[in-house]
């Protein structure tokens, strides 16, 4: 291999991690923005962001089991406002209840 095909190979690659960079930069205000409006949209608690797979206290005494999980961080009791994946689920034709959680 030539130093000039070598040459032209490291300057693809310092252009292309330099696109891939931009890109990253890009996608990264974009979903910093889509998250912070989502915490104030849900009037998200610092308190709750910290705890580690638990869900928000509430007034009541009862605990809320996860009936409906996508991910680890897609999930729902069932009760109170749908989250949006449940919405993109139905929306897409399919059913919740496969992705009902076994007890």
């Amino acid at each position: 291999m030539s130093s000039t095909k070598l040459s032209e190979i490291k300057s693809k690659i310092a252009q292309l991690q330099k696109e891939a960079d931009d890109i990253i930069k890009n996608e990264r205000i974009a979903i910093i923005k889509e998250i912070k409006d989502k915490i104030d949209a849900f009037n998200i608690t610092v308190e709750e962001l910290q705890r580690k797979g638990k869900t928000a206290k509430s007034g009541s005494k009862s605990t809320s089991f996860i009936k409906y999980k996508k991910s680890e961080h897609e999930f729902w009791v069932g009760r109170g406002p749908k989250p949006g994946w449940v919405k993109d689920v139905e929306k897409s034709g399919e059913s919740i209840e496969q992705y009902r959680v076994q007890e």
